[in-house]
C-alpha cells in the first residue's frame, strides 16, 4: 500500500509542477505580447504616416489626439500586463487607475475605447481590469464635471 500511496503522490506533485509550468509559460507569453505591442504603438506614436494608416475609422480624429491616445494607450496597456502577470493586485491596480483617470487624456481613452476593451476581454483577468479601470474613470469624472 505505501507504493501505491508514493506513486500516488508523486503524480499529484508532477501534475502541479505541470499547471504550474504552464501558468507560468502563459504569463511569460502575455508579457512577450505586451511588449510587442508597445514597441507597435510606439512606433505609431512616433510615426506620423504610420498613424494616418491606422486611424481609427469612424471619424475624423485630430493628429495631436490621435498620438496622445495612442500613449494613454501604451499605459493602460502597460497596466494590465503587469495585472495579468500578477505583478499588481487588485489595490495597486486601483492606485495606478486613481493615479491615471486624474489625467484628462486617460478619460478621454477609456470613455473612446471601453466598449473595444470590453469587446476583446478573453477571460476573467481582462474582466476584471476593465471594471477597475471604469470605476476608477467614473469616480474620477464623478469629481470633475467637466471631465465627462
Amino acid at each position: 500500500m505505501k507504493s501505491s500511496h508514493s506513486v500516488l503522490v508523486a503524480a499529484v506533485v508532477g501534475a502541479a509542477g505541470l499547471v504550474l509550468s504552464e501558468r507560468q509559460n502563459r504569463r511569460r507569453l502575455a508579457l512577450q505580447a505586451a511588449e510587442m505591442h508597445q514597441t507597435w504603438t510606439a512606433e505609431l506614436a512616433t510615426d506620423p504616416e504610420l498613424r494616418a494608416l491606422w486611424a481609427p475609422p469612424g471619424g475624423e480624429l485630430p493628429d495631436e489626439v490621435h498620438k496622445n491616445l495612442l500613449h494613454a494607450n501604451r499605459l493602460v496597456s502597460f497596466l494590465a500586463a503587469k495585472f495579468r502577470a500578477g505583478l499588481l493586485d487588485r489595490h495597486s491596480l486601483r492606485v495606478q487607475a486613481q493615479w491615471l483617470m486624474e489625467r484628462e487624456i486617460a478619460r478621454t481613452y477609456w470613455r473612446t475605447f471601453v466598449g473595444f476593451r470590453e469587446d476583446e476581454a478573453i477571460d476573467r483577468t481582462d474582466r476584471t481590469f476593465n471594471a477597475i479601470l471604469s470605476a476608477e474613470y467614473a469616480s474620477a469624472v464623478g469629481k470633475d464635471p467637466v471631465a465627462a
